[in-house]
C-alpha cells in the first residue's frame, strides 16, 4: 500500500472534525453548554479515525523503507507526484484549520469558566480546594447558614 492511499479518507474524516469543531464554537459563544458536550463524543472518535489513518500511513512508509513518522512522508513526498503533494498540502492546510479552531475554542471556553467563577463568588458561592466530586464536577461550598435575627 502506497503511503497517500489514506490521504482522502484522512481529508474527509478531519473535514468532519472541522465541522464539529465550528458547531463546538458556535455552542461556546451561545454559551450552550449541554449541546457542545455532546459533540465531544463525536470529535473524539473523528481524533481516534485520524489517528488510526495516520498509523496505516506510517506503517506504509515503514514497510518502504521510510521512517514511520511525519519526517519519513516529508522524505517520500520529495520523490512523490504532483497530485500528491497537492493532497498532502490540502491535508495540513486542514490540520491548520482544526488546530486553530481548537485554540480559540479553548479561549472561548475559558472565558465561560471564567464567566462562571465569577457568576459564582458574586452568589458567595466557590469552588472547593481544588476538588471534584464523584460527578466529576468541583464541589461547592456552601457558605454557612447564620440564623436569622428578629429585631424588633
Amino acid at each position: 500500500m502506497s503511503p497517500d492511499a489514506q490521504l482522502d479518507a484522512e481529508a474527509t474524516v478531519l473535514q468532519s472534525l472541522l465541522l464539529l469543531l465550528q458547531q463546538e464554537q458556535a455552542c461556546l459563544v451561545d454559551g450552550d453548554i449541554d449541546r457542545q458536550a455532546g459533540l465531544l463524543e463525536a470529535k473524539a472518535g473523528c481524533v481516534a479515525e485520524l489517528s488510526r489513518l495516520a498509523d496505516q500511513r506510517h506503517g506504509a512508509l515503514k514497510s518502504l523503507g521510510f521512517s514511520a513518522s511525519e519526517a519519513g512522508m516529508q522524505q517520500w513526498l520529495a520523490q512523490a507526484q504532483v497530485p500528491v503533494l497537492h493532497g498532502w498540502h490540502a491535508l495540513l492546510s486542514r490540520v491548520r484549520d482544526a488546530d486553530e479552531l481548537n485554540r480559540v475554542n479553548g479561549l472561548l471556553l475559558s472565558q465561560l469558566q471564567a464567566r462562571n467563577r465569577q457568576a459564582l463568588a458574586a452568589l458567595g458561592l466557590g469552588a472547593s480546594s481544588g476538588l471534584y466530586g464523584a460527578s466529576g464536577q468541583a464541589e461547592l461550598v456552601l457558605p454557612s447558614a447564620r440564623p436569622a435575627r428578629v429585631t424588633g
